[in-house]
């Protein structure tokens, strides 16, 4: 793998980052939002970054029951950081780049990488629907964004009624399998659509799910928390629903992280119920920063740490 080329990606969307933050912070006045941070109660900071590594612990139990369904077998110490390598690639449009993940354990468990890219795809799927389960009862309550959320949760179920019809799926199969340059492809995609199934069964599909609404939970509480930090009105109703809608309008977007369609759903939401821009500004920021540019960074530590053994592994042969 061109470890290059994901350092130059993380390099680019780190500039962007601190693009989006500029601009956030001109948008508001800038004596405004120093006094905004001065004024914060930072004992709240502790409970902040908590938050969203409980969400990556609930989504690591995911990520685990997923592995054992398809009868992967890898030590935990090697899991545990090949799942916290993904967190780095939070920041490649739609999360795509977690198939590192997949990558990874073909490098230390000679596991097929289709055998295991349906898994992150599985991860993606549910936490998508754990999000549209949160974001709906705030859609309700305010209502706001109920078309998005219907049509991304019928394109959800569509896709998942579809993996789970084998006559349809298998009659795909076949189709591809005439194209001359995918048939070599053949067996690969056949074993990524098995596991797909596997999958996306109801047992393990409603527990995916389930595991995502706690896990995302804890990353809606950060905005919860960033405003009794900062004196600022903001419901718990509110704040998930905030974080969750907003999470979902970044993934459509397709941007890097999310960037720049995230916070400013984030922003246009915040400013919807009630905080004056400087508030609303500094909550932007500091959510995004525990939500996900924490998360880049206990990334780049798995990443590191696996990288180290796979070279170490390759150097003992």
């Amino acid at each position: 793998m061109d470890f290059y080329k994901i350092k130059k990606g993380l390099f680019i969307s780190l500039i962007i980052g601190i693009i989006v933050f500029a601009g956030l912070s001109i948008y508001s006045d800038i004596n405004d939002l120093i006094n905004v941070f001065v004024a914060f109660k930072y004992h709240y900071i502790p409970l902040i970054l908590l938050l969203a590594p409980l969400n990556y612990f609930f989504r690591y139990i995911k990520w685990t029951y997923y592995l054992n369904l398809i009868n992967v077998k890898i030590n935990k110490k090697d899991n545990l950081f090949i799942f916290l390598s993904g967190l780095c690639m939070t920041i490649t449009p739609g999360k795509l780049g977690e198939l590192l993940k997949s990558y990874l354990l073909k490098e230390k468990a000679n596991v097929p990488i289709s055998s295991t890219a349906p898994l992150v795809m599985g991860e993606r799927l549910t936490d998508g629907i754990s999000m549209l389960i949160l974001a709906s009862i705030g859609s309700l309550a305010y209502n706001y964004g109920r078309k998005i959320l219907i049509f991304v949760l019928l394109g959800m179920l569509l896709f998942i009624i579809v993996v789970q019809s084998p006559k349809i799926m298998y009659s795909v199969l076949r189709f591809l399998n005439r194209i001359p340059f995918l048939r070599r492809f053949g067996p690969a995609i056949k074993n990524f659509y098995d596991n797909a199934y596997i999958i996306l069964k109801l047992k393990p599909l409603l527990f995916a799910i389930s595991i995502g609404v706690v896990s995302w939970f804890f990353e809606g509480l950060v905005i919860y928390l960033t405003g009794k930090a900062l004196e600022a009105n903001i419901s718990l109703l509110a704040s998930v629903f905030t974080v969750s809608f907003s999470s979902i309008v970044g993934a459509i977007s397709m941007m890097p992280g999310g960037l720049f369609a995230t916070e400013g759903s984030i922003m246009g939401l915040l400013l919807m119920m009630g905080l004056n821009k400087d508030m609303a500004v500094a909550t932007t920021i500091i959510t995004r920063f525990s939500t996900l540019w924490l998360g880049v960074c206990i990334g780049l530590f798995g990443l590191a740490k696996t990288s180290r053994s796979i070279e170490k592994r390759y150097k003992m042969r």
